[in-house]
This record gives structure tokens, sequence and C-alpha cells, in this order.
């Protein structure tokens, strides 16, 4: 019972960061066309589009991360616990000695 309380509800917390990248994103907006007779309008423009394409990550449940850690240092442990299965084989023996690489898609 006491881990239900601490899983965090995905859902919440994709919504709140949303809603915070999308205030970024107009107040990144609003100063690129205040100061679009200015170098900075553009450099604003270019902020706004990149929150922007950080959003549709979000929405789509994106993640990218690199993992770099010694031999047996819990590489595989903490990728299982930030997916929230167990995509990676762990054990007290080294198991994966060459870069991985994967991609998860959302089920919805």
């Amino acid at each position: 019972m006491i881990s239900e309380v601490l899983k965090p509800n995905i859902q919440d917390l994709q919504k709140d960061v949303i809603d915070l990248l999308e205030q970024v994103s107009s107040l990144m907006n609003h100063a690129s066309t205040a100061l679009v007779s200015d170098s900075a309008g553009k450099k604003y423009a270019e902020f706004e589009q990149q929150v922007n394409q950080e959003i549709d990550k979000v929405r789509n449940l994106e993640l990218r991360m690199a993992i770099v850690a010694p031999m047996k240092a819990g590489k595989s442990t903490i990728t299982n616990a930030i997916i929230g299965q167990e995509i990676l084989p762990s054990r007290n023996a080294a198991m994966t000695s060459k870069p991985k690489s994967f991609s998860l898609k959302s089920d919805r």
C-alpha cells in the first residue's frame, strides 16, 4: 500500500510538464514578438521552437539519456528502475558489457 502512495501518476506528471513548457513557450513567443526588430527576437523564436519540440517529446513520452559508468555499477538496474520494468538483465556479475540502445513507445 505504501508503494502505491509513493508511485507517481505518469499522466498527471506528463500534464504538469506540458503545462509548464507551454507557459515557457508562450513567454518565448511574447519575447520574440516584443523584440522583433532586435537580433534577440530571433534567438527567442529559436528557443520557442526548441521548447515546442520538447513538448512533443513529453506528449509522446520520449526520453533519451546516456547512462555511463564502470562495469557492475548498476547501469542496467537504474535503467530498469527509470522505465519501470525489467528490460535489461541485472545480476551481481557483469551482464551488459556493450552499448545498448532501445526505444519504448507509449501504450496509449
